[in-house]
């Protein structure tokens, strides 16, 4: 790699480094909420199809 170009891989392997556990969490998170918020729709289309078959 280019001496000119080497100071900027390591700011960018640092800065990656470091937002690396971030970026996983919010992923996480993400997955997290989808899950749940797919649950919910689930459920609540389940009562709502009981409580009209009543």
């Amino acid at each position: 790699m280019p001496r000119l170009l080497e100071p900027f891989h390591n700011r960018a392997n640092r800065l990656a480094d470091m937002a690396q556990p971030v970026i996983l969490a919010m992923g996480t998170a993400g997955l997290t909420g989808g899950a749940m918020a797919a649950l919910a729709l689930v459920t609540d289309r389940a009562i709502h199809s009981r409580a009209s078959a009543r």
